[in-house]
């Protein structure tokens, strides 16, 4: 076959293009170093396969039964990491999603045919930038993509609320890698909904409420737990929305090691949002004597790039579990309410001065 021919051939079928980079057990596109988790984790992963399975019975069959004995049995098992092959049964039976789905048949299958959303041309434009470097999500209009659009869309469209955000995709792209679509949008509604712990939408709702709320409380922490940074970060006018927004909106599925990314899935679906608050701390407790030597440039760069050893599960997560936030989560929630409290009213008032003004003109 003559080269021009070759050529003609080559642009008229495009078709898949291998990927020639080699791919982690995530599926992710590898980066040029190879991870130093994998032996280390496939040895200790085929020993708690055999107690998770003991533990959940028959395709969940006995999974409250256990939980309701064992409890602690149950937490420490998940903060130590649930089996990948088990990860997306064992997510919906600890979210509330899998007696969801049940009590609701046929519904998404409504919401996605019959139903059209005001946000599709949003979803199409995000669709490409959630997770581009896996494998599933790569391919142009691929059965990933596909996926990621259905159930987004179909979303948008049960909480005309909420609609679609664009962290939102990460979330749902997330669930797709271990879950069927119907599984994944059903575990969408558990999270925003609030099916078991508080619920997520105030994050994706208009001026997004709850990532303020959130980042009061985180900014207090922070200066309760590390005072030496938390002055310091104050001196070089750093807050917590200019590193920690997206921890909150996505719960470090962007930008952080997806091996990482999943131990905190593990625990935040089973315990609540007060894993994103310690792990943050455990972050910055973490690298605490070197970002206090730094100016605020660099500041901004080092809280958005980790180093790579303060991204172990095994060193990050131990230091992450031994701090207490609950009480004071709790206790800086109200306060934060006292003050949004006073804010509205005052602007409320404001706004009734103004009109008697312009009466009285």
């Amino acid at each position: 076959m003559s080269g021009m021919e070759k050529r003609r051939i080559d642009d008229c079928e495009p078709g898949p293009v291998p990927s020639p980079r080699p791919v982690d057990r995530f599926g992710f596109v590898k980066q040029e170093h190879g991870s130093p988790y994998e032996g280390v984790i496939k040895s200790r992963e085929e020993r708690r396969v055999r107690k998770w399975r003991k533990m959940i019975g028959v395709g969940g069959s006995d999974w409250k039964h256990y939980v309701r004995r064992k409890p602690h049995v149950v937490k420490r098992r998940i903060r130590k990491g649930i089996p990948d092959c088990l990860r997306g049964l064992v997510w919906q039976l600890i979210s509330g999603s899998r007696d969801l789905l049940l009590m609701n048949p046929g519904v998404y299958e409504q919401l996605l045919i019959y139903e059209t959303s005001t946000s599709e041309l949003d979803i199409i434009r995000d669709i490409s930038r959630t997770f581009p470097s896996h494998v599933f999500f790569q391919q142009r209009h691929g059965p990933g993509q596909r996926s990621l659009y259905n159930v987004l869309k179909a979303y948008s469209v049960y909480d005309r609320d909420v609609g679609y955000v664009q962290g939102m995709g990460f979330l749902a792209g997330l669930l797709l890698l271990y879950m069927s679509e119907e599984d994944a949008f059903w575990l969408m509604v558990a999270l925003l909904k609030g099916a078991v712990h508080a619920p997520m939408e105030g994050l994706y709702q208009v001026g997004l409420p709850l990532v303020q709320q959130y980042l009061f409380q985180f900014d207090h922490l922070v200066k309760e737990h590390l005072p030496k940074l938390g002055e310091h970060f104050t001196k070089e006018m750093i807050n917590p929305s200019m590193y920690a927004s997206q921890w909150f909106i996505t719960v470090f599925s962007y930008s952080f090691p997806f091996h990482l990314a999943l131990r905190i899935w593990d625990v935040f679906l089973f315990e609540g949002v007060k894993i994103v608050f310690k792990v943050g701390l455990a972050l910055l407790t973490y690298c605490h004597d070197d970002l206090i030597k730094l100016p605020f440039e660099k500041l901004i760069h080092a809280l958005r790039n980790f180093p790579e050893d303060a991204m172990d599960p095994d060193k990050l997560l131990p230091v992450a579990y031994s701090i207490k936030v609950s009480k004071r989560l709790e206790e800086l929630k109200s306060l934060y309410e006292k003050q949004n409290k006073k804010v509205v009213q005052s602007a409320e008032t404001n706004g009734k001065v103004k009109q008697q003004d312009m009466q009285e003109d």
